[in-house]
């Protein structure tokens, strides 16, 4: 805050040119009546010598000093009544701004995007969480402008809102106080974000005189309320797809095992020794499913060793290639850093292979492959996003095309067993789902950026081995 100037100095700054200007009016005055004096004695014929002269100056200066003396006095205590007078508001005021900076910064401390209205909506304050959540540079930008048609004008579905039908609206009149979940605010550029915001009303005594609204973004809040009901979906279907995978492949070697029996009563030559090879066949296909599942359920069985994610990459991929045909092109670049990690290497290059097989399928008519490894320390906020409890450093696998990507509609079912969008016969929907449960099981995580026509990225991170 800017320093009060003093007492003395606020006195001073008024006494000086008050006793400046009453200095000349005295002398003045004096001259003017010494000029009258000799005037008169002109006319009556008085040679003026200087001892007469000397008795009038002592006679003029004995009239004025009274009258001056007293001027002076009345003058000073103007000068100090002007002082302590000018003093008290400067305080006031300082005080005043003070309280008024405090405010503001306290304002200013929350993450709450906070503003005021008056009585037509038009803005009053606004703090700055406010103006940034808007997307303006500063409150002041704000200040003025009708709230509810700067930033609640249109509804989620794309209908405009009207102010009498507004929520902060029926609140700021009935004084009801209350707290609106999941509605959206508009930014300055055209976008927008779910909001939960209260509005109080301000009153002068027993008039209102406008409103007070709060309110925070509630995108983060969505994300994790719906990465949760994921989770928890995923979860159960695991719990499900293990109770089923394992009865079911109970009955599979029951199968399986009686077929061989009876192979072993024909000759190979017998028409009926090739249907019951096709009987092992289906019986094998089975198996894999029921391995997919309990890989999804996360209750596989894994050999867990020390490897190095470059070195498994590079002798997965010389059986890897074989799944790309002529018109697509496969990169590999790898990171320069060692990847030591913790894994079972066979479920690792099944992960792979259905990645890269996915990333095939979604270019038909061939295009790049983009196979690549980096070392990385997660976001704190993509850990938790992720259900994710380790910490530290990660090695990062992305596989990427420029296919038709991922529909947001479809996003979040990706992972879920028997989902696919291919034709029937030409996926099981479990491609997905089992490098889903593997990465679970090997305590990693895997990210998705994809959107319609733009191609799709899946990420999976594995914690790096720690040095002990």
């Amino acid at each position: 805050m800017k320093k009060q100037p003093s007492l003395l100095r606020l006195f001073l700054s008024r006494f000086i040119p008050a006793a400046l200007v009453y200095i000349s009016s005295m002398a003045f005055l004096f001259q003017v009546d010494d000029r009258a004096h000799n005037t008169f004695l002109t006319q009556i014929g008085v040679q003026a010598d200087d001892r007469l002269l000397g008795q009038l100056h002592e006679h003029l200066l004995g009239s004025l000093m009274p009258v001056g003396a007293l001027l002076f006095v009345v003058m000073t205590a103007v000068c100090l009544l002007f002082a302590i007078t000018r003093r008290r508001q400067q305080l006031s005021d300082a005080n005043q701004q003070e309280h008024l900076y405090k405010i503001q910064l306290l304002l200013d401390s929350t993450q709450e995007g906070i503003y005021g209205t008056d009585h037509e909506g038009r803005c009053t304050l606004a703090n700055k969480a406010c103006a940034s959540m808007l997307g303006f540079d500063i409150p002041d930008q704000l200040l003025g402008q009708q709230m509810h048609n700067l930033m609640h004008h249109t509804r989620p579905d794309g209908t405009p809102y009207p102010a009498e039908q507004c929520s902060a609206h029926r609140m700021s009149e009935t004084g009801v106080v209350g707290v609106v979940e999941n509605e959206l605010f508009w930014r300055r550029d055209g976008s927008s974000f779910p909001v939960s915001y209260s509005v109080l009303p301000m009153r002068d005594g027993n008039r209102a005189i406008g409103m007070v609204c709060s309110f925070v973004d509630i995108s983060e809040k969505l994300q994790i309320e719906e990465q949760l009901r994921q989770a928890q979906k995923m979860e159960a279907v695991g719990q499900l797809s293990g109770g089923i995978a394992h009865d079911f492949n109970n009955i599979l070697q029951i199968v399986s095992n009686n077929t061989r029996l009876v192979m072993d009563r024909f000759d190979q030559a017998d028409p009926l020794y090739s249907s019951l090879e096709e009987m092992l066949t289906a019986v094998e296909r089975g198996s894999n499913l029921t391995r997919s599942m309990l890989a999804f359920s996360r209750k596989q069985f894994m050999r867990i060793r020390p490897l190095e994610l470059n070195q498994l990459l590079t002798e997965a991929l010389v059986l890897g290639k074989k799944l790309i045909p002529k018109t697509h092109t496969l990169q590999f670049l790898p990171c320069q850093d060692l990847l030591p990690v913790e894994a079972d290497s066979t479920l690792l290059q099944q992960v792979l292979f259905n990645l890269l097989t996915n990333a095939r399928d979604a270019m038909p008519d061939g295009g790049t492959i983009t196979l690549a490894t980096s070392l990385t320390v997660p976001e704190s906020e993509l850990l938790q996003a992720h259900g994710c409890r380790k910490q530290g450093a990660f090695a990062c696998l992305t596989v990427a095309d420029h296919g038709c990507g991922i529909p947001d509609e479809i996003k979040q079912s990706i992972f879920d067993p028997f989902f696919t969008t291919k034709d029937v016969g030409q996926g099981t929907g479990l491609g997905l789902s089992m490098v889903f449960g593997t990465v679970q099981q090997h305590s990693g995580f895997i990210a998705v950026e994809s959107a319609s026509g733009t191609g799709t990225t899946i990420a999976i991170y594995l914690p790096l081995r720690s040095a002990a």
